[in-house]
């Protein structure tokens, strides 16, 4: 079963910078315990989080906001409000609960991104309680709780769920699973206890006939909303690039295809759904002009002084320059350092690659391409994103940076072959030019700030994806499938030392000058 989304993981999570391996998904994760945890009358007391000496996250937690991001899941904040960056100080203040974060080996390491979280909360009667969950980040924002006092749970944030403790004895055939109702109970036991999962996507109520029984027989019910838009429909996108290229034959154009798709992913009309892909543009225009607006007053990044207006102000170097280039290397680096100060931004496919789609799509903006043209392209963007996701993952903690920057060059070149009239084949192609020259792209933040080398790298995305459009509209053939390509990135991704993915302990962070820079 599949739960892509091309809003959700694709262009998106909306999200508020550095990361969103390690920002957003930490936001998200919390967000969601929250929700778990507290029942009517509840209060959190405190929380413990823990990361692995040897994982990503014990590296770059701070640098890379993940502590601001699990701070204000579990505070409740919304992502857009400026109680976000509030919220790590006041826990850290013991203000309304305490927060600790802590090194230490975890029982679970099979990823970088682990994560355990235990949280104290006080009933209305003044009792307390300790709930243990597991979670890891998974790339692009997403992420898993996969753990819950020693059951084993399934939550990605893309359901309604509800979670029943109850004895052993109680009756699970009461529930039978459905299209929009899936029970089952949870793996594992805690003194004659049973956990009981149910997931739809669509609201779930103690009233529904098909739930009451069960409810009452529980001792204790806990819930979660959907942290994105709920996904109604789990069946895979598509079987291969190819059967999508074949749809084309029959009159639908890749645009058409991802409308329809995401559209029956999300439960949405299609006007519906194209309205959250305009949405989804505006928001990235407005991370745009935020990050023109900076200053190197205004400005909180560690290394880099915003440079996107200077850019965007430089007058086209002759013969090599061209308006299109300049804007969007302009745009891409005002994203970058937005993202950087922890401005709201879309993850595209990351955070740390955040500047390369808005970036080429306000280019278009400039040049006066209309604007259902260029969600026309944003939608082929994602499109073709969400054929990565589905061979892959977009977490540089286990691909490097070839599945963040490369990823997004290859889905936005896609995105401006369909635009200027080529063909899905040529779409497709353009993309697999990209992965072919970023495969082994390390992932190397000089002191785990999402500065150097990624504004660089985002700059490099830009011109690679318009350079890959070019040559695949003007039939150069990348003779490897986009998919063959995809699966060798991620085989290369895993090969790679982790102290090239996202550790900050090699590459450009590993530089004499880096090293002095970060004392």
């Amino acid at each position: 079963m599949s739960t892509i989304s091309l809003l959700n993981s694709i262009i998106g999570p909306v999200m508020r910078g550095p990361s969103s391996s390690h920002s957003a998904a930490p936001y998200f994760i919390g967000k969601t315990v929250r929700q778990l945890s507290l029942c009517d009358g509840d209060k959190i007391v405190n929380v413990e989080i823990a990361f692995d000496p040897e994982g990503s996250f014990a590296q770059v937690y701070t640098n890379q906001g993940s502590d601001e991001g699990f701070a204000a899941g579990l505070m409740g904040e919304e992502v857009t409000s400026l109680k976000y960056r509030q919220a790590l100080s006041d826990l850290m203040n013991g203000k309304p609960f305490t927060l600790e974060i802590n090194i230490r080996n975890l029982d679970t390491k099979d990823h970088p991104n682990r994560v355990e979280i235990a949280i104290t909360v006080e009933d209305s009667e003044g009792a307390l309680r300790e709930d243990h969950f597991k979670g890891l980040s998974i790339g692009g924002g997403m992420f898993k709780l996969d753990s819950f006092n020693s059951f084993a749970i399934d939550v990605t944030g893309s359901d309604f769920i509800l979670l029943l403790e109850c004895g052993d004895n109680s009756p699970l055939q009461q529930l039978p699973s459905n299209a929009k109702v899936q029970a089952r109970v949870c793996a594992g036991s805690k003194n004659s206890h049973q956990l009981i999962e149910i997931k739809s996507s669509s609201p779930l109520s103690p009233q529904q006939p098909e739930l009451k029984d069960m409810i009452e027989q529980s001792w204790k019910v806990r819930s979660c909303i959907p942290v994105q838009f709920s996904v109604h429909d789990e069946a895979p996108l598509f079987a291969s690039p190819k059967a999508l290229v074949q749809q084309t034959s029959r009159g639908h154009s890749l645009a058409d295809l991802a409308l329809s798709l995401e559209a029956k992913r999300l439960g949405l009309t299609e006007p519906q759904t194209r309205k959250a892909f305009a949405d989804r543009y505006d928001v990235m225009m407005d991370a745009v002009q935020a990050g023109l607006a900076l200053t190197n007053q205004s400005s909180t990044m560690k290394f880099l002084k915003p440079s996107a207006k200077q850019v965007g102000a430089a007058n086209p170097v002759e013969i090599i320059g061209s308006p299109f280039l300049q804007d969007a290397l302009s745009a891409s680096l005002a994203v970058m350092d937005a993202n950087a100060n922890r401005g709201v931004v879309v993850a595209a496919p990351t955070a740390g690659s955040s500047g390369i789609v808005p970036g080429t799509l306000y280019s278009l903006k400039q040049q006066g391409v209309d604007r259902e043209r260029i969600i026309d392209a944003l939608q082929v963007t994602a499109l073709v994103g969400a054929v990565f996701a589905e061979y892959g993952s977009f977490a540089a903690e286990t691909g490097g940076c070839s599945v963040e920057t490369g990823a997004s060059a290859a889905m936005v070149s896609a995105g401006l072959v369909h635009l200027f009239g080529g063909t899905a084949q040529q779409a497709f192609n353009a993309a697999s030019l990209c992965l072919m020259n970023t495969l082994g792209l390390v992932c190397d933040p000089v002191g785990g700030e999402v500065e150097i080398p990624c504004h660089a790298r985002n700059i490099a995305g830009i011109a690679h994806a318009q350079s890959s459009a070019v040559a695949s509209l003007s039939g150069f053939d990348a003779v490897l499938p986009f998919d063959e390509m995809v699966i060798s990135t991620q085989k290369v991704g895993k090969q790679m030392h982790s102290d090239l993915r996202c550790t900050a302990r090699g590459g450009c962070a590993a530089t004499p000058t880096a090293c002095a820079m970060c004392g």
